[in-house]
Protein backbone atom coordinates (compact mmCIF):
# COMPACT_ATOMS: atom_id res chain seq x y z
CA UNK A 1 0.00 0.00 0.00
CA UNK A 2 2.89 2.57 0.94
CA UNK A 3 4.81 1.68 -2.45
CA UNK A 4 1.18 2.99 -4.40
CA UNK A 5 0.98 5.90 -2.39
CA UNK A 6 4.59 7.13 -2.91
CA UNK A 7 4.39 6.49 -6.90
CA UNK A 8 0.93 7.88 -7.43
CA UNK A 9 2.69 10.88 -5.37
CA UNK A 10 6.11 10.97 -7.64
CA UNK A 11 3.27 10.87 -10.68
CA UNK A 12 1.80 13.67 -9.79
CA UNK A 13 4.78 15.78 -8.97
CA UNK A 14 6.36 15.08 -11.91
CA UNK A 15 3.32 16.68 -13.57
CA UNK A 16 3.43 19.99 -11.52
CA UNK A 17 7.25 20.18 -12.15
CA UNK A 18 6.91 19.62 -16.10
CA UNK A 19 5.48 23.29 -16.02
CA UNK A 20 3.98 22.23 -19.81
CA UNK A 21 0.34 23.29 -18.56
CA UNK A 22 0.79 27.21 -20.39
CA UNK A 23 1.22 24.96 -23.80
CA UNK A 24 -1.91 22.40 -23.58
CA UNK A 25 -5.14 22.80 -25.47
CA UNK A 26 -7.72 24.37 -24.03
CA UNK A 27 -9.67 20.67 -23.74
CA UNK A 28 -6.56 19.24 -22.29
CA UNK A 29 -6.00 21.78 -20.02
CA UNK A 30 -9.70 20.74 -18.66
CA UNK A 31 -9.24 17.28 -18.83
CA UNK A 32 -5.86 17.94 -16.43
CA UNK A 33 -7.78 19.80 -14.02
CA UNK A 34 -10.75 17.04 -14.04
CA UNK A 35 -8.77 14.16 -13.59
CA UNK A 36 -6.38 15.81 -11.08
CA UNK A 37 -9.19 16.73 -8.84
CA UNK A 38 -10.47 13.16 -9.30
CA UNK A 39 -7.16 12.02 -8.15
CA UNK A 40 -7.06 14.75 -4.99
CA UNK A 41 -10.69 13.04 -4.22
CA UNK A 42 -8.86 10.10 -3.79
CA UNK A 43 -5.93 11.29 -1.82
CA UNK A 44 -7.89 12.93 0.31
CA UNK A 45 -10.49 10.03 1.25
CA UNK A 46 -6.71 8.36 2.27
CA UNK A 47 -5.92 11.69 4.14
CA UNK A 48 -9.38 11.08 6.30
CA UNK A 49 -9.65 7.44 6.88
CA UNK A 50 -6.04 7.36 8.12
CA UNK A 51 -6.63 11.08 10.38
CA UNK A 52 -10.11 8.63 11.50
CA UNK A 53 -7.37 6.34 12.23
CA UNK A 54 -4.73 8.07 14.70
CA UNK A 55 -8.15 9.52 16.13
CA UNK A 56 -9.35 6.26 17.35
CA UNK A 57 -5.57 4.89 18.76
CA UNK A 58 -5.19 8.42 20.27
CA UNK A 59 -8.50 8.18 22.75
CA UNK A 60 -8.60 10.00 25.61
CA UNK A 61 -9.46 6.63 27.55
CA UNK A 62 -6.21 4.97 26.53
CA UNK A 63 -4.11 7.43 28.50
CA UNK A 64 -0.24 6.70 28.13
CA UNK A 65 -0.81 3.68 26.07
CA UNK A 66 -2.63 6.02 23.13
CA UNK A 67 -0.71 6.47 20.10
CA UNK A 68 -0.40 10.82 20.48
CA UNK A 69 0.90 10.27 23.96
CA UNK A 70 3.30 7.68 23.06
CA UNK A 71 5.10 10.08 20.32
CA UNK A 72 4.95 12.75 22.88
CA UNK A 73 1.91 14.80 21.99
CA UNK A 74 -0.74 15.73 24.24
CA UNK A 75 -3.92 15.10 21.86
CA UNK A 76 -3.99 13.72 17.82
CA UNK A 77 -4.86 17.57 16.32
CA UNK A 78 -1.22 18.10 17.77
CA UNK A 79 -0.08 14.94 16.61
CA UNK A 80 -1.66 14.93 12.50
CA UNK A 81 -0.08 18.59 12.71
CA UNK A 82 3.25 17.45 13.35
CA UNK A 83 3.33 14.40 11.17
CA UNK A 84 1.13 16.03 8.03
CA UNK A 85 2.61 19.39 8.65
CA UNK A 86 -0.69 20.99 8.24
CA UNK A 87 -2.57 23.60 10.47
CA UNK A 88 -4.39 22.50 13.38
CA UNK A 89 -7.71 23.65 11.86
CA UNK A 90 -7.25 21.12 9.01
CA UNK A 91 -5.99 18.65 11.38
CA UNK A 92 -9.38 19.03 13.76
CA UNK A 93 -11.40 18.71 10.75
CA UNK A 94 -9.71 15.53 9.13
CA UNK A 95 -10.27 14.17 12.74
CA UNK A 96 -13.79 14.63 13.10
CA UNK A 97 -14.53 13.31 9.69
CA UNK A 98 -12.24 10.79 10.42
CA UNK A 99 -13.86 9.56 13.35
CA UNK A 100 -17.50 9.77 11.45
CA UNK A 101 -16.65 7.49 8.78
CA UNK A 102 -14.90 4.93 10.76
CA UNK A 103 -16.03 1.65 10.81
CA UNK A 104 -15.59 -0.88 13.96
CA UNK A 105 -15.08 -4.12 14.59
CA UNK A 106 -16.20 -6.12 17.60
CA UNK A 107 -14.35 -8.70 19.47
CA UNK A 108 -16.27 -11.58 17.51
CA UNK A 109 -14.93 -9.86 14.72
CA UNK A 110 -18.24 -8.36 13.48
CA UNK A 111 -18.08 -5.16 11.55
CA UNK A 112 -20.01 -1.98 13.09
CA UNK A 113 -21.14 0.43 10.58
CA UNK A 114 -19.27 4.10 10.62
CA UNK A 115 -21.82 6.41 11.65
CA UNK A 116 -22.15 7.84 8.40
CA UNK A 117 -21.27 4.95 6.55
CA UNK A 118 -22.40 6.04 2.92
CA UNK A 119 -20.12 8.89 3.46
CA UNK A 120 -17.24 6.51 4.16
CA UNK A 121 -18.39 4.41 1.44
CA UNK A 122 -18.14 7.75 -1.19
CA UNK A 123 -14.95 8.75 0.28
CA UNK A 124 -13.38 5.20 -0.40
CA UNK A 125 -14.37 5.04 -4.11
CA UNK A 126 -12.64 8.43 -4.21
CA UNK A 127 -15.41 10.02 -5.70
CA UNK A 128 -16.89 12.01 -3.15
CA UNK A 129 -15.26 15.53 -2.67
CA UNK A 130 -14.48 16.40 1.24
CA UNK A 131 -16.68 19.78 1.08
CA UNK A 132 -19.60 17.32 0.24
CA UNK A 133 -18.86 15.09 2.33
CA UNK A 134 -18.64 17.82 5.92
CA UNK A 135 -21.56 19.19 4.18
CA UNK A 136 -23.73 15.82 4.58
CA UNK A 137 -21.89 14.93 7.72
CA UNK A 138 -22.71 18.61 9.67
CA UNK A 139 -26.01 19.19 8.18
CA UNK A 140 -27.93 15.56 9.31
CA UNK A 141 -25.54 15.44 12.11
CA UNK A 142 -26.92 18.84 13.64
CA UNK A 143 -30.11 17.01 12.72
CA UNK A 144 -30.06 14.25 14.41
CA UNK A 145 -29.92 16.34 17.72
CA UNK A 146 -33.43 16.21 19.10
CA UNK A 147 -35.01 14.48 15.99
CA UNK A 148 -38.28 12.68 16.62
CA UNK A 149 -37.84 9.15 17.50
CA UNK A 150 -40.19 8.18 14.30
CA UNK A 151 -37.54 9.65 12.19
CA UNK A 152 -34.66 8.37 12.82
CA UNK A 153 -34.72 5.47 10.61
CA UNK A 154 -34.65 7.30 8.01
CA UNK A 155 -31.48 9.05 8.25
CA UNK A 156 -29.62 6.55 6.20
CA UNK A 157 -31.48 6.47 3.26
CA UNK A 158 -31.39 10.32 3.73
CA UNK A 159 -27.85 10.04 3.48
CA UNK A 160 -27.63 7.52 0.78
CA UNK A 161 -29.56 9.84 -1.58
CA UNK A 162 -27.31 12.77 -0.85
CA UNK A 163 -23.76 10.60 -1.38
CA UNK A 164 -25.41 9.57 -4.84
CA UNK A 165 -26.61 13.04 -5.67
CA UNK A 166 -23.57 14.08 -5.05
CA UNK A 167 -21.41 11.43 -7.20
CA UNK A 168 -23.62 11.14 -9.75
CA UNK A 169 -24.62 7.46 -9.11
CA UNK A 170 -28.67 6.05 -9.46
CA UNK A 171 -30.16 6.33 -5.85
CA UNK A 172 -31.93 2.65 -6.71
CA UNK A 173 -30.53 0.07 -9.39
CA UNK A 174 -31.32 0.34 -12.81
CA UNK A 175 -32.91 4.19 -12.50
CA UNK A 176 -31.38 7.01 -14.48
CA UNK A 177 -27.92 8.47 -13.24
CA UNK A 178 -27.99 12.16 -12.48
CA UNK A 179 -24.45 14.51 -13.44
CA UNK A 180 -22.88 15.03 -9.84
CA UNK A 181 -23.85 18.10 -8.19
CA UNK A 182 -21.62 20.60 -6.73
CA UNK A 183 -21.24 21.13 -3.01
CA UNK A 184 -23.71 24.24 -2.91
CA UNK A 185 -26.18 22.01 -4.76
CA UNK A 186 -25.51 19.14 -1.54
CA UNK A 187 -26.02 21.82 0.96
CA UNK A 188 -29.34 22.86 -0.40
CA UNK A 189 -30.36 19.10 -0.46
CA UNK A 190 -28.98 18.03 2.72
CA UNK A 191 -30.55 21.57 4.54
CA UNK A 192 -33.86 20.24 2.46
CA UNK A 193 -33.65 16.99 4.15
CA UNK A 194 -32.57 18.07 7.90
CA UNK A 195 -35.77 20.09 7.48
CA UNK A 196 -38.14 17.17 6.80
CA UNK A 197 -36.50 15.12 9.02
CA UNK A 198 -36.28 17.11 12.72
CA UNK A 199 -38.94 20.14 11.99
CA UNK A 200 -37.72 21.69 14.95
CA UNK A 201 -34.08 21.40 14.37
CA UNK A 202 -34.10 25.14 13.32
CA UNK A 203 -34.62 26.48 16.59
CA UNK A 204 -32.03 27.04 18.03
CA UNK A 205 -30.77 25.31 21.31
CA UNK A 206 -30.90 27.33 24.29
CA UNK A 207 -26.95 27.52 24.45
CA UNK A 208 -27.43 28.61 21.20
CA UNK A 209 -30.11 31.42 22.06
CA UNK A 210 -28.20 32.45 24.94
CA UNK A 211 -24.97 32.99 22.68
CA UNK A 212 -26.68 35.51 20.51
CA UNK A 213 -24.83 38.92 20.71
CA UNK A 214 -23.27 41.60 18.89
CA UNK A 215 -19.28 43.30 20.03
CA UNK A 216 -16.85 45.40 19.21
CA UNK A 217 -13.21 45.41 19.83
CA UNK A 218 -10.39 47.89 20.20
CA UNK A 219 -9.29 49.89 17.35
CA UNK A 220 -6.63 48.17 14.99
CA UNK A 221 -5.08 50.28 12.03
CA UNK A 222 -7.49 52.47 12.20
CA UNK A 223 -10.49 51.02 12.23
CA UNK A 224 -12.95 49.59 14.81
CA UNK A 225 -13.77 45.07 14.32
CA UNK A 226 -16.78 44.24 15.42
CA UNK A 227 -19.39 40.97 14.74
CA UNK A 228 -21.38 38.60 16.48
CA UNK A 229 -23.83 35.71 16.37
CA UNK A 230 -27.27 35.95 15.07
CA UNK A 231 -30.84 34.01 14.92
CA UNK A 232 -30.92 33.31 11.02
CA UNK A 233 -33.98 35.49 10.95
CA UNK A 234 -32.51 38.32 12.32
CA UNK A 235 -29.61 37.74 9.37
CA UNK A 236 -32.12 37.09 6.55
CA UNK A 237 -33.69 40.51 7.85
CA UNK A 238 -30.31 42.35 7.67
CA UNK A 239 -29.30 40.60 3.95
CA UNK A 240 -32.44 41.46 3.12
CA UNK A 241 -31.91 44.88 3.85
CA UNK A 242 -28.09 44.48 2.37
CA UNK A 243 -29.60 43.04 -0.95
CA UNK A 244 -31.83 46.21 -1.26
CA UNK A 245 -29.16 48.51 -0.42
CA UNK A 246 -26.39 46.92 -2.41
CA UNK A 247 -28.91 46.71 -5.87
CA UNK A 248 -26.16 46.93 -8.43
CA UNK A 249 -29.35 48.62 -11.09
CA UNK A 250 -29.18 51.56 -9.03
CA UNK A 251 -26.21 52.73 -10.22
CA UNK A 252 -27.33 52.89 -14.10
CA UNK A 253 -29.29 56.46 -13.39
CA UNK A 254 -26.72 58.41 -14.17
CA UNK A 255 -25.63 56.89 -17.60
CA UNK A 256 -27.48 57.68 -21.20
CA UNK A 257 -30.26 55.42 -22.43
CA UNK A 258 -28.33 53.93 -25.01
CA UNK A 259 -25.08 53.51 -22.31
CA UNK A 260 -27.66 52.27 -19.86
CA UNK A 261 -28.96 49.49 -22.18
CA UNK A 262 -25.28 47.94 -22.49
CA UNK A 263 -24.55 48.03 -19.08
CA UNK A 264 -28.28 46.44 -18.41
CA UNK A 265 -26.97 43.36 -20.64
CA UNK A 266 -23.52 43.29 -19.51
CA UNK A 267 -25.05 43.15 -15.82
CA UNK A 268 -27.76 40.12 -16.85
CA UNK A 269 -24.19 38.75 -18.75
CA UNK A 270 -22.65 38.66 -15.24
CA UNK A 271 -25.48 37.33 -13.49
CA UNK A 272 -25.85 34.33 -15.97
CA UNK A 273 -21.95 33.48 -15.79
CA UNK A 274 -21.79 33.16 -11.62
CA UNK A 275 -20.33 36.70 -11.43
CA UNK A 276 -20.71 39.52 -9.01
CA UNK A 277 -22.56 42.76 -11.47
CA UNK A 278 -21.75 45.04 -9.07
CA UNK A 279 -18.32 45.13 -10.16
CA UNK A 280 -19.32 45.95 -13.43
CA UNK A 281 -20.59 49.48 -11.95
CA UNK A 282 -19.11 49.66 -7.93
CA UNK A 283 -15.62 49.19 -8.10
CA UNK A 284 -16.10 48.36 -3.45
CA UNK A 285 -15.99 44.82 -3.01
CA UNK A 286 -19.07 42.92 -1.76
CA UNK A 287 -17.81 42.99 2.16
CA UNK A 288 -17.23 47.07 1.37
CA UNK A 289 -20.71 47.54 0.08
CA UNK A 290 -22.52 45.46 2.94
CA UNK A 291 -20.34 48.34 5.33
CA UNK A 292 -21.53 51.34 3.16
CA UNK A 293 -25.23 49.70 3.64
CA UNK A 294 -25.07 49.32 7.31
CA UNK A 295 -24.19 53.06 7.64
CA UNK A 296 -26.92 53.95 5.27
CA UNK A 297 -29.25 52.08 7.51
CA UNK A 298 -27.84 53.32 10.49
CA UNK A 299 -28.29 57.07 9.59
CA UNK A 300 -32.22 55.96 8.15
CA UNK A 301 -33.37 55.00 11.65
CA UNK A 302 -31.53 58.14 13.19
CA UNK A 303 -33.25 60.15 11.52
CA UNK A 304 -36.58 58.46 11.42
CA UNK A 305 -37.81 59.73 14.92
CA UNK A 306 -39.20 56.49 16.06
CA UNK A 307 -36.23 55.29 17.58
CA UNK A 308 -35.94 55.35 21.50
CA UNK A 309 -34.60 58.97 22.90
CA UNK A 310 -32.05 59.61 25.01
CA UNK A 311 -32.78 62.51 27.88
CA UNK A 312 -35.24 63.34 25.70
CA UNK A 313 -32.80 63.57 22.32
CA UNK A 314 -33.03 61.73 19.20
CA UNK A 315 -29.83 59.00 19.31
CA UNK A 316 -27.23 61.47 18.39
CA UNK A 317 -23.76 60.49 17.41
CA UNK A 318 -21.22 63.36 19.57
CA UNK A 319 -18.22 64.22 17.72
CA UNK A 320 -16.07 66.71 19.69
CA UNK A 321 -13.42 69.01 17.48
CA UNK A 322 -10.64 71.74 17.82
CA UNK A 323 -12.43 74.72 15.81
CA UNK A 324 -9.21 75.69 14.34
CA UNK A 325 -8.81 72.29 13.06
CA UNK A 326 -11.99 72.55 11.89
CA UNK A 327 -11.35 75.84 10.04
CA UNK A 328 -8.17 74.79 8.76
CA UNK A 329 -9.34 71.45 7.14
CA UNK A 330 -6.96 69.82 9.18
CA UNK A 331 -6.86 67.41 12.29
CA UNK A 332 -8.94 65.01 13.41
CA UNK A 333 -11.95 64.58 15.68
CA UNK A 334 -13.22 62.53 18.92
CA UNK A 335 -16.23 60.02 19.10
CA UNK A 336 -17.80 60.00 22.25
CA UNK A 337 -17.57 56.51 23.35
CA UNK A 338 -14.80 55.37 20.76
CA UNK A 339 -10.87 55.50 21.84
CA UNK A 340 -9.70 55.78 18.30
CA UNK A 341 -10.27 59.53 16.19
CA UNK A 342 -11.60 60.20 13.28
CA UNK A 343 -10.47 61.81 10.44
CA UNK A 344 -10.93 65.46 9.18
CA UNK A 345 -12.70 64.33 5.77
CA UNK A 346 -15.03 62.06 7.99
CA UNK A 347 -15.62 64.87 10.24
CA UNK A 348 -16.83 67.35 7.51
CA UNK A 349 -19.30 64.35 5.99
CA UNK A 350 -21.07 64.68 9.22
CA UNK A 351 -21.36 68.65 9.64
CA UNK A 352 -22.70 68.19 6.51
CA UNK A 353 -25.38 65.99 7.49
CA UNK A 354 -25.63 66.78 10.88
CA UNK A 355 -24.74 69.92 11.70
CA UNK A 356 -22.45 72.07 13.76
CA UNK A 357 -22.63 73.28 17.48
CA UNK A 358 -20.06 75.52 18.93
CA UNK A 359 -19.23 75.70 22.54
CA UNK A 360 -16.63 77.68 24.18
CA UNK A 361 -14.95 76.24 26.99
CA UNK A 362 -12.81 78.15 29.29
CA UNK A 363 -9.26 76.89 30.32
CA UNK A 364 -10.63 74.65 32.96
CA UNK A 365 -13.35 73.03 30.83
CA UNK A 366 -16.25 75.78 32.06
CA UNK A 367 -18.56 76.25 29.39
CA UNK A 368 -18.74 79.47 28.74
CA UNK A 369 -21.06 79.86 25.96
CA UNK A 370 -23.45 77.50 23.56
CA UNK A 371 -23.59 78.39 20.47
CA UNK A 372 -27.19 77.61 17.86
CA UNK A 373 -26.72 74.43 15.18
CA UNK A 374 -25.46 75.32 11.86
CA UNK A 375 -24.39 74.43 8.91
CA UNK A 376 -26.55 71.37 8.48
CA UNK A 377 -29.52 71.51 5.25
CA UNK A 378 -32.70 72.04 7.38
CA UNK A 379 -35.94 70.29 6.93
CA UNK A 380 -37.17 72.63 4.20
CA UNK A 381 -33.97 72.49 2.14
CA UNK A 382 -33.96 69.22 2.62
CA UNK A 383 -36.98 68.53 1.55
CA UNK A 384 -36.28 70.47 -1.35
CA UNK A 385 -33.15 68.46 -2.50
CA UNK A 386 -35.32 65.38 -2.27
CA UNK A 387 -37.54 66.86 -5.30
CA UNK A 388 -34.91 68.29 -7.21
CA UNK A 389 -32.72 65.71 -7.07
CA UNK A 390 -34.28 62.59 -6.46
CA UNK A 391 -31.52 60.53 -4.99
CA UNK A 392 -27.68 60.13 -5.06
CA UNK A 393 -27.04 62.01 -7.86
CA UNK A 394 -23.92 60.03 -8.66
CA UNK A 395 -25.24 56.18 -8.42
CA UNK A 396 -29.02 57.24 -7.70
CA UNK A 397 -29.72 55.62 -4.39
CA UNK A 398 -33.17 56.68 -3.26
CA UNK A 399 -33.40 60.19 -1.31
CA UNK A 400 -34.23 58.32 1.68
CA UNK A 401 -30.87 56.57 1.97
CA UNK A 402 -28.88 59.66 1.10
CA UNK A 403 -26.72 62.81 2.83
CA UNK A 404 -26.81 66.26 2.01
CA UNK A 405 -23.79 67.73 0.45
CA UNK A 406 -22.30 70.90 0.22
CA UNK A 407 -20.87 71.10 -3.29
CA UNK A 408 -18.51 74.37 -2.27
CA UNK A 409 -17.38 73.53 1.43
CA UNK A 410 -19.28 75.16 3.94
CA UNK A 411 -15.85 76.72 5.18
CA UNK A 412 -15.40 78.81 2.05
CA UNK A 413 -19.07 79.81 1.65
CA UNK A 414 -20.50 79.68 5.49
CA UNK A 415 -23.74 79.26 3.94
CA UNK A 416 -25.84 77.02 3.39
CA UNK A 417 -28.63 76.81 0.62
CA UNK A 418 -30.25 74.57 -1.66
CA UNK A 419 -28.23 75.94 -4.95
CA UNK A 420 -25.20 74.67 -3.16
CA UNK A 421 -26.74 71.48 -2.70
CA UNK A 422 -26.73 67.53 -3.26
CA UNK A 423 -27.69 64.23 -2.29
CA UNK A 424 -25.31 61.75 -1.69
CA UNK A 425 -25.54 58.23 -0.51
CA UNK A 426 -22.60 57.48 2.25
CA UNK A 427 -20.49 55.60 0.28
CA UNK A 428 -20.24 58.92 -2.26
CA UNK A 429 -20.57 61.43 0.59
CA UNK A 430 -17.29 59.70 2.25
CA UNK A 431 -15.50 59.64 -0.84
CA UNK A 432 -16.41 62.56 -3.07
CA UNK A 433 -13.44 64.67 -2.05
CA UNK A 434 -10.98 62.50 -1.39
CA UNK A 435 -10.90 58.97 -3.54
CA UNK A 436 -13.45 58.00 -6.46
CA UNK A 437 -12.95 59.86 -8.96
CA UNK A 438 -16.46 61.50 -9.03
CA UNK A 439 -16.62 64.96 -9.37
CA UNK A 440 -19.78 67.03 -8.58
CA UNK A 441 -20.79 70.44 -9.84
CA UNK A 442 -23.20 73.30 -9.89
CA UNK A 443 -24.85 75.28 -12.76
CA UNK A 444 -27.61 77.68 -12.37
CA UNK A 445 -28.60 75.45 -9.26
CA UNK A 446 -28.83 72.27 -11.00
CA UNK A 447 -25.98 69.73 -9.73
CA UNK A 448 -24.09 68.03 -12.94
CA UNK A 449 -21.96 65.13 -12.35
CA UNK A 450 -18.95 63.79 -14.33
CA UNK A 451 -17.88 60.18 -13.78
CA UNK A 452 -14.06 58.52 -13.32
CA UNK A 453 -12.87 57.45 -16.64
CA UNK A 454 -13.57 54.13 -16.25
CA UNK A 455 -17.34 54.23 -15.66
CA UNK A 456 -17.72 56.43 -18.99
CA UNK A 457 -16.82 59.34 -20.63
CA UNK A 458 -15.21 62.31 -18.63
CA UNK A 459 -17.69 65.07 -19.43
CA UNK A 460 -20.14 67.23 -17.33
CA UNK A 461 -24.12 65.55 -17.26
CA UNK A 462 -26.81 66.75 -15.76
CA UNK A 463 -28.38 64.85 -12.80
CA UNK A 464 -31.28 62.47 -13.99
CA UNK A 465 -32.67 61.13 -10.55
CA UNK A 466 -35.64 63.40 -9.74
CA UNK A 467 -39.26 62.22 -11.85
CA UNK A 468 -40.01 65.73 -11.47
CA UNK A 469 -37.12 67.16 -13.36
CA UNK A 470 -37.64 64.29 -15.81
CA UNK A 471 -40.90 64.89 -16.21
CA UNK A 472 -40.37 68.03 -17.07
CA UNK A 473 -37.46 68.28 -19.50
CA UNK A 474 -40.10 65.73 -21.50
CA UNK A 475 -42.92 67.78 -21.83
CA UNK A 476 -40.12 70.88 -23.21
CA UNK A 477 -38.45 68.46 -25.52
CA UNK A 478 -42.73 67.53 -26.73
CA UNK A 479 -43.29 71.10 -26.62
CA UNK A 480 -40.70 71.82 -29.04
CA UNK A 481 -41.59 69.27 -31.24
CA UNK A 482 -45.13 70.53 -31.81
Amino acid sequence: MLEAVAANRALLAEVAAAGVLDAVSEEDLLLVAAVSEDSGRAIDAVRVLAAGEVGHRSRPILGSESLAKQMGFPTAPELLEHVTRVGLPTARARLRLGAQTRQDTTLSGEVVPAEFDAVRAGLACGRLGLDSARTITRILGQAKVGAPTDTCSRFVPAEHELVCAAIGEPVEPGAVAEPPVPPSVTEIHATTWAAYLNPDGAEPTEKGFASRGFWFKPARNGMIPFGGLALPEVAGAVQAVFTAVTNPRQSLKFLSDDDRAVLEEQLEQAEQAGLDPMQLTDPRTRSQRQHDALATVFNIAARSGELPTLGGAAPTMVVTVHADDHASGHGVGHVDGLDIPIPMIAVQQLCCANGIQPVDLAANGKILALGTTERCFNRAQRRALDARDGGCVICGRPAVETEAHHVVPWAIEHRTHVNNGVLLCWFHHRTIDTRGGWKVRMIDGSPQIMPPPELGPPIWRPARQSRVRQSDALRQRMRRQQ
